[in-house]
Order: structure tokens, then sequence, then C-alpha cells
């Protein structure tokens, strides 16, 4: 028999792009391990219909057909993925007329009790002939699997009584039962015994009856192909009638329809739909290719702009998406509408972070078929976002629910032979987007069947920080969020490390995460075990305070990832909002967290009244700051191992501190520290904490009260701390206190502590108060201690000396601490503080901060007591204020210090350029910087904000060439320009020590705007009116306009001379007087200050040299590639010396070693301006040789083939900044050649009439026709 038109070229049907297998096999069969998500290998989701072939043919070891084994005995492989470049390779074995055995999902129901009498078929189900009924999947097979009487319908046309037999490779309609039995003799004939027959070659009758069908149904020759069924489900729209739909798809014609079938009961609908699934999936996985190579690309297409196309990890299914139509009537008509109107076929494609819904492209008009409607477009959802799959166990329906957070959920009705198949590989790719999770947020609704496909938990061992990467990309697609903005960083060397800590956005445009992207961090760090504290600090979470969703709870924590249940109720936890949920859920679902620290997170939220009348409902509800509301009763009820919350610098409410006292008294509790810095805590609420916190003595590790605005009894304050037992680091900066001689706190209470870090910054101490902690750094228990905080404590010199003599209680021993005395008046008593530094009495690490000298004797004085000491190895001195720039004396002193103290390791001598303060050693610190040749033990060297410019690079490039121990020289923020890093660059071609450089980006910045200002100067420089016989010519308004705009040229002026540059302003072109006349030149151009005199203003006046557009970008261009080009030699050289620092090998030779020292701005300014812009192109843009005014008005039937010149360049950019300007290179392009403008059928020009009618803007033109 021949074959049909619409399998045509079924057969034949090879492509470059197919479905390639996820394992691919050697000779001996073995698996290869598959490609994942990640580079990490880890284990595939198997796959019960998988083959190398083909993504749903499971492989079987005969070489010829056979019956379906059971799902819990079928081979179990890895799916395959959509792939555009794989090509189809044939198993080994295989031939193009061999078939292998297929899977089915269900066997083949037993029918001998049937109603139709005898068995559907004499001969078993696995022999199969192969005549001219073969089974090449053009022609019907005469195996017979069901035959019986059905009302189909399809399309616009009304139902009919017809006769249906089910082979096994199509579904064959008849008029009736008499046809079909003239067709296969298995199906008997109405009325006619029963028995035993000869195989009759088929009528031309009955072929003809076959084709009758064609018309009425949409089928051609009668005949649904099975390999083309796409679904088969059951029709249930809450009436009582009994009706299946199959749907089915032609690729080439790319045409869906469907067959809706009514049965008079259930059962027989259920047989049928039973029988057509089994068959249409043994039909299904026979066929090397089940999706077209065509729809294949398109969707690979689709998806692949959508961000999501990995050929690896992308699966295409055929699905019917079904939408319930809604009637009124309850004829049976109705089921006509079901088919075609409520089902759509399209195509199903799981990508790595989404799911697809594929529309079929669309075909070319049809009539008179009954066609499924098409998809209007793609959609798309995110997999995180899947919240349940139910799949029906009866026929092929399943059910998606996708919800975003604070939106309803979608849900999809589809239809699929694949529906186990997709229910698996969707739980195989949310497992694996999700590892951690120990309780999963998708609820899978499916059989027992789907249930055998799953694949096992997917480890997350061998990946950083347990797949965090990407779980929170998975996330931010999900909810339709860019990851790349998303900052972070993991600090190693902290207490209980590592430690998450969230950094502000990318975007510099929006510093403030918004909710979606504080939930999908949040939701990505549930159940992530890797980190012991997570930091929030600065971090704005307002967004989702006082939050609520209420569209669903799937993400409500209620068990610990141990599975221990958390002891609030379901309505509890659901009445929380967002910010509530989370923070409780991050600190539940970690065991190993015990640090939180959401300083200057929150602010506190006061809900509107419900009722105004209302005198309570008035007041508004106080919901606090929702951190104490998640994590107290976490604690009270030790769900959770967080013991230590911070909470600086938000203001407590009356309720957070209702929630923080009733936990305080809890011993159970178990807290180390409640940080309270900068909580608003007055009297009332201070005594309550500390009074509360006494429950906790022998846990408590630190008392961090600082800036608060209470105020503390010395007495009562005392007793109350001298209830803990284990502090180790407490905080009484900036906090007020009684007045009276008594200390703040005894020796005898410090005594009892082994503290490490004590800090009284800001806080005003009385002598009783400092000989009290004298006394305790004097003594053997305060060994421990390690930071010591006196910044602007309003200590003295002789202050500092008695705490520095203190700390050398044992002679010859230094103490291995950090002490800063910043903000100090260290100049009363300096005599006692710099002998004692001289005698090196000082700890390891000091810090002088912002100290004050008077006169700068007193600063040489602390320099020679520096410059003997042996105690010290890493010094601060930044932001030392002089009473003027540095003298000589003090310049050679300074280079005296760096030049011959040989215990120095780190030291800081940045400066402070802001508008409230300046200190600055002047230009004589160049100079001074020339001892750190001679220097041998310094590493660390820090010298910002101290103008050094050129002269300083080239003092530091000197220093480079010389030094050998210096490992890191900051210098940022010194105005050094592109000279002087290409000269600390060079000097670094033989310095192999240095691993740290700056990229000087404000040096950079610099040469922008020394270039626009330059480029702004040439271009409009202040132009005088035009005068004629001596007296200026009016125009009207414009001379208003003029003394209008005279503040925006003085502005400019000024900015100018903010960025002057370091040559001499390049000669301008000349032009005629009457150039500088208004019509010519812009209102708003920013012109540079000229000398003003009656002279001048008679005089004629040099005529602006504009720049167009290929100017500015040459230049932008020009300096651009020079900064970068040195910026790539810095990174070559730093990396060369971290790798002999760490012993690593390394290329010695570096590209470009002796590069040139580059062009000043204005070199390239000039180059620009002589070369790149074309000098006749330039006149024609910019000149005109006849003033504008000269030029009668052209009308409109005037066809001049002169043009006038347009604005300048200043003109048309004059509302637009020029950075923008610069960056974007947006505006008019020169013109090439007169010629082409001319070819224009109406000519306009620039109307400089200002005493039109019509008002125009100075940068609006007119334009007349």
């Amino acid at each position: 028999m021949s074959r049909s038109s619409n399998d045509s070229s079924w057969g034949r049907r090879r492509s470059l792009f197919v479905l390639p297998t996820l394992a691919s096999f050697n000779d001996d069969g073995s698996a290869k391990q598959p490609k994942t998500l990640k580079k990490t290998p880890h284990r595939r989701a198997p796959s019960l219909f998988t083959d190398v072939n083909h993504p749903d043919i499971a492989r079987d070891t005969s070489d010829e057909l056979r019956s379906a084994p059971a799902i819990s005995d079928s081979p179990r492989f890895r799916r395959p993925s959509l792939h555009l470049r794989g090509s189809v390779k044939r198993a080994p074995g295989a031939s193009s007329g061999q078939l292998r055995a297929s899977n089915v999902r269900t066997s083949t129901e037993d029918t001998s009790d049937m109603k139709f009498g005898e068995p559907l078929s004499a001969t078993p189900s696995s022999a199969t002939s192969y005549g001219e009924w073969g089974m090449d999947g053009l022609s019907p097979a005469r195996n017979v699997l069901l035959h019986g009487d059905v009302q189909t319908s399809g399309g616009v046309f009304r139902k009919k009584k017809e006769y249906l037999v089910l082979t096994e490779t199509h579904i064959i309609r008849f008029k009736s039962q008499s046809k079909a039995a003239d067709a296969f003799t298995t199906v008997p004939h109405p009325g006619r015994p029963q028995g035993p027959r000869h195989t009759p070659m088929p009528s031309s009758g009955s072929l003809s009856d076959m084709r009758a069908e064609s018309e009425s149904s949409g089928d051609k020759d009668g005949r649904i192909a099975l390999r083309q069924v796409v679904a088969v489900y059951q029709v249930d729209d809450g009436k009582p009638y009994f009706a299946l739909d199959v749907c089915y798809l032609d690729e080439e014609s790319a045409q869906s329809s469907a067959l809706t079938m009514q049965f008079n009961g259930a059962e027989e609908r259920d047989m049928w739909v039973r029988h057509i699934r089994s068959a249409g999936n043994t039909a299904r996985l026979r066929q090397p290719a089940p999706t077209s190579s065509f729809n294949v690309e398109h969707a690979a297409r689709i998806i692949e702009r959508d961000h999501d196309y990995d050929p690896a990890n992308c699966s295409i299914y055929k699905i019917v998406q079904r939408q319930p139509v809604k009637s009124s009537r309850s004829s049976t008509d109705d089921m006509t509408k079901l088919g075609s109107a409520g089902s759509i076929v399209c195509f199903l494609v799981i990508g790595v972070h989404k799911v697809h819904i594929v529309q079929l492209v669309k075909p070319a008009a049809r009539s008179g078929s009954p066609s499924l409607a098409p998809i209007s477009s793609q959609a798309s959802f995110g997999i995180l976002n899947l919240s349940s799959v139910r799949v029906n166990e009866v026929d092929d329906g399943f059910e998606l629910s996708f919800r975003q957070p604070l939106q309803p959920a979608k849900r999809l009705i589809l239809a699929s032979l694949a529906s186990h198949e997709i229910a698996a590989r969707l739980h195989y790719v949310e497992n694996f987007l999700r590892p951690e999770y120990g309780h999963r947020i998708v609820k899978f609704i499916m059989p027992p069947e789907v249930e055998n496909l799953l694949a096992p938990p997917v480890s997350a061992v061998d990946e950083e920080h347990s797949c965090l990467d990407r779980t929170l990309s998975a996330y931010c697609i999900a909810y339709g969020l860019s990851p790349s903005n998303i900052r972070y960083t993991i600090n190693y060397d902290c207490e209980d490390a590592p430690r998450f800590e969230l950094l502000p956005p990318a975007d510099t445009r929006r510093p403030e995460y918004r909710a979606y992207a504080l939930l999908a961090i949040m939701r990505a760090l549930r159940y992530n075990e890797s980190f012991g504290s997570l930091s929030f600090a600065g971090i704005n979470l307002d967004s989702l305070n006082g939050l609520c969703d209420e569209h669903g709870r799937e993400y409500l924590c209620t068990r610990t990832k141990r599975g221990t249940p958390v002891r609030l109720t379901e309505d509890e936890l659901g009445r929380a909002c967002l910010l509530v949920q989370e923070v409780r859920a991050l600190a539940a679902t970690s065991k190993k967290l015990r640090r939180m620290d959401f300083s200057g997170c929150v602010t506190p939220k006061v809900n509107e009244p419900m009722d105004p009348n209302d005198e309570d409902s008035a007041r508004g509800k106080d919901i606090g700051c929702g951190v104490v509301e998640a994590l107290v009763p976490l604690c009270r009820h030790q769900t959770t191992n967080v013991d230590w919350i911070c909470l600086n610098g938000i203001e407590l409410s009356d309720t957070d501190m209702d929630y923080l006292v009733g936990a305080a008294v809890d011993k159970s509790c178990h807290f180390r520290a409640i940080e309270l810095n900068r909580c608003g805590l007055n009297d009332r609420s201070m005594g309550l904490i500390l009074d509360a916190l006494r429950a906790q003595e022998n846990t408590l590790e630190a008392i961090e009260i600082a800036g608060n605005t209470a105020r503390l009894d010395p007495v009562t304050f005392d007793s109350q701390l001298g209830m803990f037992g284990f502090i180790r680091k407490l905080n009484l900066s900036h906090i007020s206190r009684t007045s009276g001689d008594v200390p703040l706190l005894t020796a005898e209470t410090l005594l009892v502590w082994r503290l490490q870090e004590l800090r009284l910054s800001g806080t005003q101490l009385n002598s009783a108060s400092i000989d009290a902690v004298a006394t305790y750094v004097a003594h053997p228990h305060s060994m421990t201690l390690r930071e010591l905080y006196f910044d602007n404590a309003y200590l003295t010199g002789g202050d500092i000396a008695t705490i520095l003599h203190s700390l050398s209680f044992e002679p010859g021993h230094v103490r291995d601490m950090h002490l800063d005395i910043s903000h100090n008046i260290l100049t009363k008593g300096l005599e006692k503080v710099t002998k004692a530094i001289a005698d090196g009495m000082a700890p390891t690490r000091l810090t002088m901060r912002a100290v004050e000298y008077r006169e700068e004797s007193q600063f040489r004085k602390m320099l020679n007591a520096l410059m003997v000491n042996t105690s010290i190895r890493y010094l601060d001195l930044s932001q030392t204020a002089l009473p003027g720039d540095a003298s000589e004396e003090t310049c050679r002193t300074l280079a005296r210090l760096l030049a011959e103290n040989d215990t120095l390791i780190e030291l800081d001598l940045s400066g402070e350029d802001s508008r409230l303060a300046s200190s600055k050693f002047g230009a004589g610190i160049n100079d001074a910087l020339t001892g750190l040749e001679k220097n041998k033990f310094l590493q660390t060297f820090r010298i910002e904000r101290q103008k050094l410019g050129v002269q300083g690079a080239n003092t530091l490039a000197d220093v480079l060439k010389e030094n050998t121990t210096l490992r890191e020289l900051h210098c940022d923020h010194n105005e050094i320009p592109l000279q002087g890093l290409t000269d600390l660059v060079n000097a670094l071609i033989d310095n192999t020590t240095l691993i740290y450089l700056p990229s000087m980006r404000d040096g950079q910045e610099a040469a922008f705007k020394s270039a626009e200002a330059t480029m702004k100067g040439m271009t409009d420089p202040e132009a005088s009116p035009p005068t004629t016989h001596g007296k200026a010519v009016s125009y009207g308004s414009a001379a208003g306009m003029r003394r209008g705009l005279s503040t925006v040229r003085k502005t400019a002026a000024r900015a100018a001379s903010a960025y002057t540059p370091s040559f001499p302003a390049l000669p301008s072109h000349n032009r005629t007087p009457s150039s500088s006349s208004p019509s010519n030149s812009s209102s708003f151009s920013l012109n540079l200050p000229t000398t003003r005199s009656k002279q001048a203003s008679q005089a004629p006046v040099a005529a602006p040299a504009h720049f167009t557009v290929q100017d500015i970008q040459t230049t932008h261009r020009l300096l651009s590639e020079q900064w970068d080009r040195q910026h790539y030699r810095l990174s070559q050289y730093l990396e060369r010396n971290w790798c002999l620092l760490n012993n690593m090998p390394v290329n010695m030779e570096v590209e470009d070693e002796k590069f040139e020292r580059l062009q000043s701005v204005g070199k390239v300014l000039e180059q620009v301006k002589s070369e790149t812009t074309p000098k006749a192109e330039k006149d024609t843009y910019f000149n005109d040789p006849d003033p504008m005014p000269q030029h009668p008005p052209l009308q409109p039937q005037a066809r001049s083939s002169a043009l006038s010149s347009p604005p300048p360049m200043s003109e048309i950019k004059s509302g637009v900044s020029f950075k923008q300007f610069l960056l974007d290179g947006s505006g008019p392009g020169t013109p090439e050649s007169l010629t082409e403008l001319e070819m224009g059928a109406r000519q306009l020009r620039v109307d400089t009439n200002l005493e039109s009618e019509d008002p125009k803007t100075p940068t609006q033109p007119f334009f007349t026709v």
C-alpha cells in the first residue's frame, strides 16, 4: 500500500537537530558520566523511557520485538536533553528495518470480559505481521487491540456514531461494524456467527469508506496514527456524560486536531483510555525522533532568547494545554466544544531554571479541518515557583501550579502521554536547584508508577557552600531578577566563621534591595549549613517588615532540617509578616548557625489604625522591628542554635522590649550576647534589660550597650555587671553617666572577667575611671586583652602615659594588643607620652588618628620618639592636623623616620580632604618619601589623600626601583594623572616584591573632567554681541536672554578653572566677526571667561573652534585606551610578583616593558583637532560663509540647492550633559556630502528671527518649510 501524503517523509526524516541522550554509551554499553547544571558531577534523574537515539525509547537486550515489561522491571537511564548540534546515532546493533522493544507505562488489559463476545485478537500481541499491514507506521497493523461502536465528534461537525478499531499503530474509523469487519478478520460481522475466517483483502469499498470519513472528521484516510497522538484524557465538565479526548499532532503541517469520543458508561470509557494510552506510548517509543528537528530548533531558539538554554539540561515534550469550558447548557452538543476550543497542542520545555510553554509554528490557513486553536504566545514559569504537581492515574492529564510571592497561583491544566516522565523530570530539576532543602516546597501528588521513576536526592557536598550560587541564581531568575545584582562575601577571619555578609546591590542607581531580591537571598540560605553566622548589617529590610503574603503558605517553616517541629501553630506562623517568617526560617533550618547580625537593617513601623474613631485603634499597632519577634520564640523553645543576636542601630519599640525581656529571664535561651548599641534605650529600658540578663550569667559573653540615651549610675551599673562572670567583650562607648568621683567600673569588677575587647570610645572618663583601667591592665589577668579603645575620650598626654606605663608591667615585655588613642588631647602632657613611646612602652599596634598639633615642633617630638621606638609594629598617623604645610625640617624628620626605623611593618600617613576638615602635609611630603629608599623592614605603606600629583608619583617610582621589601603601596586619591601611573608601572619592571598598587581610578575620572573643561573652553569662548558702527544690535528678547545666561557662563568658568589642564590653551581657528552673532551661537553654550573692555568689545572676536561628535568620541576612546593599557600592564606585573612571593612558576618576561610616557590631555585634543576631523567637512558643518541674519526667509515653493548651516554642536547638545554626550556619543552625524542632503524634496532652515510671533525655547529650533 502506498504511503499517504501525511506520512510521506516520516520514514526518511533525519536531521542534525535532534535530542541526544544525557548518558553516552561506550562500545561495551557502559554509561559515561553525564553533564549537569554545574561543572561538579551529579547523578541525573533516571527516566523510564530513555535511549541513546530517543529521549523516550528504553534500551532492550533482545533484537526482536517483544512484550513490554512492567515498570518496576524497566531499566532506568538518564533523560537526554534538548540539543542543537547533536546528530542521530542509532543504538549498536540496530538497523533501519529493525525495531527494539519498548517499555509501556501500563500493560495491555485483559479483554476477556468485554461485551463484544470474542477476543479482539486471534494472535498474541507480540506477533507482528510485516506485510501489507506492517508496522512501518504508514499502514494500520492487522493486530486489533480494541474495537467497538463510539459516538465521535470533532471540530464544528455534529457528533456521529462510528465504529472504531484500535490497532498497534492507528485508530481507524468506519461508518459501520460491517465495514470494519471487511477490513479486519478479528472484527465480527453484525448478526453473523463467529468462527474462523479467511483473511480477506481490503476491498475498494472499505478504503473508500475510510476516505469518506476524512471529509467529515478531518482525519486523512479515516485513521489516526498513534505516533501522532499527544494525549488521551477524560473530559470532565461536571455533567453526566462519559467522554474522552484524543489529541494528535501532524508536525509536518503543524496541524493539531482532537477526536472526542462519547460512551454510555464510565467503564467503557476507562477501557478505551487504557488501551489507547498503552498503544500510544508503544508507538511513541518506537520513533527514533519523537519531535521533528524543526520544532526542536524552534523551541531551542525560544528558550535561548530567555537565557535558559543549555543543550545538556533541556527536555522537550508534546503536551495539550487544556482550558476548562464553562457552559450553561446541558445538551450533549456541549461535548463537541471541549475537544477544539478547550485544548491547545504545544510543547513543554524544561530548561535550566524555567518551564516554557512553546507554541507551534503557525501553519498556513486551512479550511474544513477540526484543528485546535493555536496558542497566542509563549509563557515561562520559574521552576522554583512551582508549588504543586498533580498527575492523574487514569489518564494523561496532569496539573502544574506556579506561584510567585505576593501573587496568586497560576494553574496549568495539561495532558501528555509523557506525563510521568515530565513529573519525574520536574522533581529532579527542583531537587537539583534546591539540594539542601530538607522540607520539600513542591507538593507532588502522583501514582506509584511515577514514584518509581524519581531519582535519589542530589548531593551538595562536592560544591562550594552547599550550592549557594546555584540556588540563589535559580531564585533570582524565578522572581524575575538579575543574579549579577546580588553581591555578598564570605568572611573566614572572624568569630563563628565562615560568615555570610550581604553587600549592597551592584546597581548603584538602586542602592537598596527590593522585597523580591531579599526573599530570593533568604530562601536561598535556608537549610544551608555552611555558615556559622549571617550578616545583613547595613542592608535595609524595611520592604519585608509588615508585608504579608495572603496567597499561599507553602514557604512556612514548620520544622527544622532534622524534622523537629517548631512549637508554633500554623496560624501563628502564617499571621507573621514575611520578614518574621524568613528570619525565623533561617534560624530554625540551620544547625550550624550561631550568630545573626541585623545592625541598622530595620526601622520600626506602626500599622495604620483600623478604626479612627476607636481610641485604642487610633494609636495604631506597634509591630516592632520583626527580628526580635522572629528569633526570641525559637530561642525559648530551643529550636535554634542562634545565641548571638546583633540589633545595633535598630530603635527598639515596646513590643520588641517585651519580647527581649521575656526571653532574657528564661535560662533556657542560653544567650551569649545581645548587642544593643544605638537602640534608643532610656533609663527604664536599660535597667529592665540588664536586670533580665542576670538569668544568663553563666552564658553571657558580651555586653554591647554603646550609644544609648540612658544615663548610667556607676554604683548601680557596677553591681549589675558584677553578676556576670564570663564577659569577654564590653562596649561602653558614647554613654552618659551621673556626675561624681566614682569610677564607671571598678578594677575589681574588671578583674573578674577575661576581657578580650574593651571599648570606651567617646565616653568621658574621670581620673578614677582611668586609674581603674590602669590598675586592670597592669594586672596579669589582663593578658587576654587584645583591643583597647580610648579614642575621643578627652584624654590628655599624661593620661595616655599612665596607660602606657601600666601596659609594660613586665620590663622588656611588649604587649601584643591594639591601643587606639585617636582624637585625644595629646599635646597636653606631650613630654610624658613621647617619653613612654620612646622607651618602648607602647603595644605592637598603636593608632593616633586625627591628632591636632598646634605647633610643628610638637609633631617633630612625636616623630623623634617614634623613630627610636622598638615596640610598635603597626602605626597609624593618618589625618594628622598641622597648623600649615609641613616645613622642610618636619619633612626631613619624617624622612629619617621612614629611613631609620627598623620595627615598623605597616605605616599609615594618609591625609583628609573633606568639606569639614582638611589635613595634608603639603608639597614637602614628596621629599620626605625618599626615605623609603633605604627602608628594609616596612611592608605596607599608606599615603592617601595627600595630593602627591605627578611629582609624588615620580618619587614613589624612584622608591620602588630601590626598595625590595615593600609589599603594598596604597597611594590612591592623590590626583595622580596617567603620566604618574605610567611611571609607577614602569618602576615595576625591576621591582619583583610589590603585590598591590592601586589603579588610580580617581586620576582617570579627573582626566575626563579636564578634557571636558578644555573642550568646552576651546569650543565656546565668550563672544561679544555684534556691533554696527560701534553700537550693539538689539534683538529684542535676545538681550534679556543673554543677561539671564550670564550666570551660566560664570558657573562654567568656575567649573573649567577647577580642572585647569597642565598645558597651554590650543589655538582656535579664526572666524569672521559676524560669526559671533546670536544666530550662530548657542544660548546655553558654556564659555570660558574673557577680559571685558571697551577695546575688546569693539575689536573682532576670534570664533570658537567647534568639536564634532567624532572628535569627542575619538578623545574619549584615546584616553580610555591609554588608561586601560596601563591597567593591563599593572595587573601583569602584580600577578608576576604575587607568583614569585608564593613560590609559583611564572614567566618573568612581560610584554611592552619599556612603555613610553604618554601624551597629555592637551596633546590628545590637539591631535584630535588636527588629524581626526576633516577640515572641509568641519567648515561645511560648522561655518557659514554668510551670516545667518543676511539670508532672506525661504518660501515654501523655493527649491534652493544651497543649504543653511545647522546650529553648532554646543547648541544641539545644550540639553544633554557633557558626560552623557561623551559616553553615549549620541547626536547628529556629520553630513557626508552636500549632494545627499540636496536630494530631499523639501528644505528646512533654522529661523533665527527671535521676534517671531510664536515663542521658541533656546534648545528648540524653529523649522520652516
